[in-house]
């Protein structure tokens, strides 16, 4: 398994492009963000070559939502130009949703108006399309389902069944499932029963505890058990630290990475 840091939520006791120097003192190889249009790319490919880390994955939708026909073009132009920065950046993973995301995660759009049906129907349309470009490129759209109960009413996409559905029918080995093991803990439970059955349609894995996202050993989850499983199934993707680690950065890092 590869670890990565989400800086995110990591090392935030110091300005963004200090977070690099710090995943790198405390022994990680991979490091991952959220959106990019925000951030100076060029930096960031300076700051991985000059401490010698890998950009993991990052947000590659933002402003458009999968489920919205109207949208499409958008989402896909969007996804489009995230993939070219993965390139630049020489990221293998971009992270896909179902619904833009504002401020604090907040869904922008939840679209009642529309048939869940016809928006399921609709991200199969999107990730069939986007598919083939995917698969040009070799970067990897991995297909987030998150909570609906604490930081994403109303988002559509909830439930790892869904998500593995959605990847069966679009069939390529470039859209896979990035399970968060802490939305699905919120939404869904049966973490380690969920990994065995989907471990072929996941991705890339995010990790934090319930409740609060922190790091493993806060909450309820048992992840040494959750992490032996994973060693048995013989994952060897992306393990992501998306969390607030209840002490400093640097303290938690060592515990993430022992797991």
């Amino acid at each position: 398994m590869k670890k990565s840091a989400c800086i995110e939520m990591m090392f935030t006791e110091v300005p963004f492009e200090e977070r690099f120097f710090l995943a790198k003192e405390a022994g990680f190889h991979y490091i991952e963000f959220w959106s990019w249009k925000d951030k100076d790319i060029a930096k960031i490919k300076s700051l991985c070559e000059k401490y010698d880390l890998k950009i993991a994955s990052f947000s590659g939708d933002q402003d458009f939502s999968m489920v919205h026909q109207e949208e499409n073009e958008s989402y896909i132009d969007f996804v489009v130009e995230s993939i070219k920065i993965a390139i630049f950046l020489d990221s293998k993973y971009l992270v896909l949703h179902s619904n833009a995301l504002g401020e604090g995660g907040m869904v922008v759009n939840a679209f009642h108006e529309i048939n869940p049906n016809e928006k399921f129907a609709n991200m199969v349309h999107v990730l069939s399309r986007l598919a083939p470009i995917a698969e040009k490129h070799e970067i990897t759209l991995v297909l987030e389902a998150l909570n609906t109960h604490v930081d994403h009413v109303n988002n559509f996409l909830a439930y790892t069944k869904d998500a593995a559905a959605l990847i069966t029918m679009v069939n390529s080995k470039y859209i896979k499932i990035l399970y968060d093991v802490y939305h699905m803990q919120v939404n869904e439970g049966n973490i380690i029963d969920s990994i065995t059955r989907y471990i072929k349609s996941i991705g890339y894995i995010h990790v934090a505890d319930v409740p609060g996202r922190n790091e493993p050993g806060t909450g309820e989850i048992n992840y040494k058990n959750v992490m032996e499983r994973l060693r048995q199934l013989d994952y060897d993707g992306i393990v992501g630290f998306e969390l607030f680690p209840s002490r400093t950065s640097m303290k938690v890092a060592g515990e993430l990475l022992a797991l």
